[in-house]
């Protein structure tokens, strides 16, 4: 009898990402298309959608502003609400929550930490259109699920005389955020299959942990294809390990319950049936997927040769 140690080695992993464009459109200071009504309150470039991306900082709105009467520059508070619920939030097409925070940072420099339905101020006012921006800030502690969260809302500008208000102006405006997809496998090492201390009519198995990570997405699936085997390349077994002038078949399942001992079998183009849950962000700090690999006794029993290998691919794609 032959000793037969089978090692797949290091595996490669394809990761399936979708891709999107982000488009900023930040128009000068000195246009004035898409301003409010009132000529003496008013705001240009803030009424209208505004997409900002996830994994960029600082996440900003720059738009004008300008408050005079009479030629004079007057100066004006102003109040931020959203137009459903009563926190700042932003949500996905499927119900997922994303709170934000949003700061005025006015022409002068100063800068007021906002909250929903509270008027903020004083302000200087300016006879022409002044730079001031609104920046949006994560305070959600939990990873996007999502690649898209929206929320509308309403920005109402006042100006008083004394306790009296005298002219406001309501701008309406959306906030969009956008999430790259991005999928990661780490932690995948080689497999070590030996029939040492395997007895005859005992299948060959080894194991190896791994993790699945990403963000924006909720869900994965996966597909197992190996170079030897018809899944990835001309055998007559969905999985083979390869030997000089002998291949010998095996089975490979996959689990995300690192609790269990067996996992989900794919089927005969690789596909493992199903999808699987997002349970960690980018840095996969935690293993939480595994490989099992089974050679059956009648096939290593028969082997002829010491030594087999096989490359098994993984590919995770994000849904």
């Amino acid at each position: 009898m032959y000793s037969t140690k089978a090692l797949l080695q290091k595996t490669i992993w394809p990761i399936l990402l979708t891709l999107f464009l982000f488009v900023g459109i930040n128009v000068p200071v000195n246009s004035q298309t898409g301003c409010s009504s009132n000529d003496s309150l008013r705001t240009c470039n803030l009424g209208g959608s505004h997409t900002l991306n996830y994994e960029t900082d600082p996440k900003d709105i720059p738009f004008t502003l300008r408050s005079y009467r009479r030629g004079n520059a007057w100066s004006y508070y102003l109040e931020v609400s959203t137009l459903s619920g009563s926190t700042f939030s932003l949500f996905s097409d499927n119900g997922e929550q994303i709170d934000i925070s949003i700061t005025f940072t006015s022409n002068g420099g100063v800068t007021e930490t906002l909250s929903p339905g509270v008027l903020a101020g004083e302000f200087n006012g300016t006879t022409n259109d002044a730079s001031t921006l609104l920046s949006v800030g994560i305070i959600s502690p939990q990873v996007p699920s999502s690649s898209r969260y929206s929320g509308s809302f309403q920005m109402e500008l006042s100006q008083y005389f004394w306790i009296f208000p005298i002219d406001t102006e309501t701008i309406e405006f959306d906030i969009v955020l956008e999430v790259e997809p991005s999928i990661t496998i780490r932690n995948l090492g080689d497999i070590d299959l030996s029939n040492s201390g395997i007895t005859l009519g005992q299948a060959i198995e080894g194991s190896e942990d791994f993790c699945v990570g990403g963000i924006g997405f909720s869900s994965y699936t996966v597909n197992l294809s190996s170079s030897n085997g018809s899944t990835g390349g001309g055998g007559s077994s969905s999985y083979e390990l390869g030997g000089s002038s002998e291949n010998i078949p095996y089975a490979v399942t996959f689990s995300d319950d690192l609790s269990g001992t067996s996992g989900i079998a794919p089927s005969g183009l690789g596909d493992v049936p199903g999808s699987f849950f997002r349970q960690t962000d980018e840095t996969c700090l935690t293993d939480n997927a595994r490989i099992y690999i089974s050679v059956s006794p009648s096939d290593w029993e028969n082997a002829n040769e010491p030594f087999y290998t096989d490359v098994l691919t993984v590919t995770v794609s994000s849904q």
